[in-house]
Order: C-alpha cells, then sequence, then structure tokens
C-alpha cells in the first residue's frame, strides 16, 4: 500500500461522513413535514384549547374537548381550517426536524470520539440525554420566530399568511416579539427532545443491538410512538406556559411566574389543557417521523436522487 493511499483514507473518510450528514440532514427535514401535516387538525386543536383563555378575555371555555373542538373548528373555517397555519408550520418544522436529528447524531459521535470510545459502542442513557438536550436547543433557536408565527396563524384567523403575520409581529415589537417565549420554548423543548430521543435510541437498541440492522416500519413506528408519549407527558405543563407567553396579551414575567399565575387563576389542570388531543397528535406524530426517517436513511434514495 503506497503513502498516498495511506494519505487519502482521512478524506476518504470524510466524505462519507459529509454524505451521512447529508443522508441524516435530509430525512430528518422529510420526516418531519410529513410527520406534522399528516397530524395538523390535532395540533391546531390543542393550540386552541391551550390559549383560548387568553384570547376569549378570559370567557368560558369554548373548546371543551377533542371531537367537539374539531367540529368547531370544521363549522367556523371548514375542512381548511384544519391546516390554518400549517405552511408556516412546515416552513419551520423542516429546518428544526432537520437540525434536530443532525445535531443529535453529531453530539453522540463527539462524545464517543472524545471519550476513546469506538464509534459502535453505545451511549450511557444520561448521554444520550444530554445530546438531545443539546439537539432541541439547536433546532428551537434557530426556528422560534416561525414558531411564533404558527401559533398566532392558528388562533388569529384576521392574520393572512406568513409574511403578514412576520410585518404585524414586527409592528408590535420588533426582534423581541419574534422571540417571545424562547426562554420556556428552551425550557420546554429541551427536556421533550432530550427524553424523546433518549428514549427512542434506548428502545431501538434494546431491540435492535445491531447498527447495520434497519428497524421495521412497525417497529419504528411503535419504538417512535412510545418515545413520545413519553417525553410529552413529563414536559406538557411547560409547552402550554411556551404557548400562552408567545401570545398577545396577559404578560407573565417569567416562566415560573406564569405557572403559578395559571395555577391560581384557572387552577392547576389548566397546565394540562388539551393533553389528550396532544397525546393523539404526539404519538403518531413521532411514530412517522421515526419511521420516515429510519426508511428514508437506510435507503439509498438519496445516493440516487444526487448521485453519490
Amino acid at each position: 500500500m503506497g503513502e498516498a493511499d495511506v494519505r487519502s483514507r482521512p478524506s476518504v473518510h470524510a466524505v462519507v461522513a459529509r454524505k451521512l450528514k447529508l443522508d441524516t440532514l435530509l430525512a430528518g427535514g422529510i420526516a418531519g413535514a410529513a410527520a406534522r401535516t399528516l397530524t395538523s387538525p390535532l395540533d391546531r386543536v390543542k393550540i386552541l384549547m391551550q390559549t383560548q383563555y387568553l384570547s376569549s378575555g378570559g370567557a368560558a371555555d369554548q373548546y371543551k374537548g377533542i371531537w367537539q373542538s374539531l367540529v368547531k373548528v370544521y363549522k367556523e373555517d371548514g375542512f381548511r381550517g384544519y391546516w390554518r397555519g400549517n405552511g408556516a408550520n412546515c416552513v419551520r418544522v423542516v429546518p428544526y426536524s432537520a437540525t434536530q436529528f443532525v445535531t443529535f447524531d453529531h453530539c453522540k459521535t463527539w462524545i464517543l470520539s472524545h471519550t476513546g470510545r469506538d464509534s459502535n459502542e453505545k451511549l450511557h442513557i444520561p448521554e444520550r440525554l444530554v445530546c438531545g438536550a443539546i439537539a432541541g436547543m439547536m433546532a428551537s433557536a434557530a426556528t422560534h420566530p416561525l414558531d411564533v408565527v404558527r401559533t398566532r396563524m392558528a388562533v388569529q384567523p384576521e392574520l393572512m399568511g406568513i409574511f403578514h403575520t412576520l410585518a404585524t409581529l414586527w409592528t408590535e415589537g420588533g426582534v423581541s416579539a419574534l422571540y417571545k417565549g424562547l426562554g420556556p420554548t428552551l425550557a420546554s423543548l429541551a427536556p421533550f427532545v432530550a427524553i424523546n430521543f433518549a428514549s427512542y435510541d434506548t428502545i431501538k437498541n434494546f431491540f435492535y443491538p445491531n447498527d447495520n440492522i434497519r428497524p421495521s416500519t412497525l417497529g419504528s413506528l411503535c419504538m417512535g410512538g412510545s418515545a413520545g408519549i413519553i417525553a410529552q407527558t413529563a414536559c406538557y405543563p411547560l409547552d402550554t406556559v411556551r404557548r400562552r407567553m408567545q401570545m398577545k396579551g396577559k404578560n407573565y414575567t417569567s416562566t415560573i411566574n406564569a405557572i403559578v399565575t395559571i395555577s391560581r387563576v384557572e387552577g392547576a389542570t389548566a397546565l394540562y389543557k388539551g393533553i389528550w388531543a396532544n397525546t393523539l397528535k404526539v404519538a403518531p406524530n413521532n411514530a412517522i417521523r421515526f419511521m420516515v426517517f429510519e426508511q428514508l436513511k437506510g435507503s439509498k434514495v438519496f445516493a440516487a436522487l444526487f448521485g453519490y
């Protein structure tokens, strides 16, 4: 073996690594968009149930259950009402989901390489949680303005599209309006993504210890759904606070202040409003997302499309 061949090894390895990252990026983005679009009706209902106290000025709840809320949305906005704000949502969720998967994989690789372990070794659960938390924070910080746009469009019919909503938010408060609620967003989504990815990775390693074996479609669906339920049950109250702080209305001084105020004024159960709709949304959403990701990443579709 010649000296030139030896020198070429790192570059070959780097090319393979870049291709794997590109596959992860594309698969993560497509998986996120597919999952979000298919579960958009339940996402709209969840947001309406979470924010109705502020949007109605404290009046009696108009959205009292999943089915009743779905019917009400249809009567008021028609079939298209279920996907109101989904365009903004997909614009956000593609980079959001892609960033999550790429960052999570990169963090796993970094930890293994910097702790002297082989790349085929498995991370410990605390390490997986750290990787998931970093992935969640990176993705959330990058796409938060679009999350605010989605929330406002879902509850304010007078807002006409993504750009109109962005302009309205800019008029209301400039950059600060676009990043309103970022604190509770990071506080809620970092643990959610941490628990979600760590749960999925742990379950996957239990049933599929060999990394060279791609999980079956049914296996990915079951593992993704289970991981989503575990994560959202633990983190839902912080998600409610996040939505409230994004709304135009009552100002909360902090995440703790919001939790205390909501519990005192509306009762502690208000922190869990919409959780059943969210469970029905999160389980299939997470199941679809991880299933699509696993199938796309494990296939050669991107290599065929882009010629590598």
